[in-house]
């Protein structure tokens, strides 16, 4: 891994923020905002980098995320959506680190 300016730290911190909202989402209330701030910074992140990343499965993360926040749902259904946003997650992390090791 050979960092050469500080847009190479991007990655990292996109990982951090990617657990951190990966254990929000374990630890407390599915209906929280602060989530959707990340998936903001995220699609920004996306965007910039084009090609890289699959905007389908980014974007069906951002839905599973809204999806969250603003139903009421439960049982299989809510298992369902947030293991979807859990996929999305780990996928980010995965290019992420595939990024890095460029």
């Amino acid at each position: 891994m050979v960092l050469h300016s500080l847009a190479d730290f991007v990655p990292l911190l996109v990982i951090a923020f990617t657990i951190i909202v990966m254990r929000a989402r374990f630890k407390s209330a599915h209906d929280i905002s602060w989530p959707l701030i990340y998936y903001l910074i995220l699609v920004i992140f996306v965007r910039a980098r084009e090609g890289e990343f699959n905007n389908y499965l980014i974007f069906t993360g951002v839905l599973a995320a809204l999806v969250l926040r603003y139903e009421f749902i439960g049982g299989f259904v809510l298992k369902a959506v947030r293991f979807v946003e859990f996929a999305v997650q780990c996928y980010v992390i995965l290019i992420c680190l595939d990024l890095l090791t460029k």
